[in-house]
């Protein structure tokens, strides 16, 4: 079976990992496609396709296989161009109510596994706590993001995006 997880990983947190690793366990092949791969760096997206992809091969290391997908804003296409660039999915694993009703109107199976502590493990929390030099966001992410995160001085990244705001 080929699970498929879509994200946009901004940063890769316990949630996504928690949904990945669910799919790991029900499927034998897993794809983790990051979203959004095209998007202009900003405040809401930090973080660069291949940042994104570092984050998910630290922690999945070749478990998984990582495949850019860029937004395309037409809805109804979106199951369709995903899957023309990852190949056949059996199942589609998420908790973003719109993304995964398109898979699954599109007659793909899909597990909705339910959020784990959302308040917690929630992108836009984590960036905050970032830019604010809060260090809560260490615990919202897996130790190898985590590491990225420093080496790559993402609070002052973060802060200088929301500067140009």
């Amino acid at each position: 079976m080929h699970g498929l997880v879509v994200g946009r990983f901004q940063p890769l947190h316990r949630g996504h990992e928690a949904l990945i690793r669910q799919a790991l366990e029900d499927c034998v092949h897993v794809t983790v496609a990051i979203g959004s791969a095209t998007a202009k760096q900003s405040a809401k997206d930090p973080f660069t396709l291949q940042e994104r992809a570092a984050m998910v091969r630290a922690v999945f290391d070749e478990h998984v296989r990582v495949v850019a997908v860029p937004d395309i804003h037409d809805p109804p296409r979106y199951a369709d161009h995903v899957t023309a660039i990852t190949g056949a999915v059996d199942r589609v694993f998420g908790n973003d109510e719109r993304t995964v009703d398109l898979f699954e109107d599109a007659g793909i199976a899909v597990r909705r596994p339910g959020l784990l502590e959302r308040e917690r493990f929630e992108g836009a929390a984590i960036r905050l706590q970032l830019a604010e030099g809060d260090g809560a966001w260490r615990k919202a992410v897996p130790a190898p993001v985590a590491k990225l995160l420093e080496e790559w001085d993402a609070g002052l990244r973060l802060r200088r995006l929301e500067a140009l705001l």
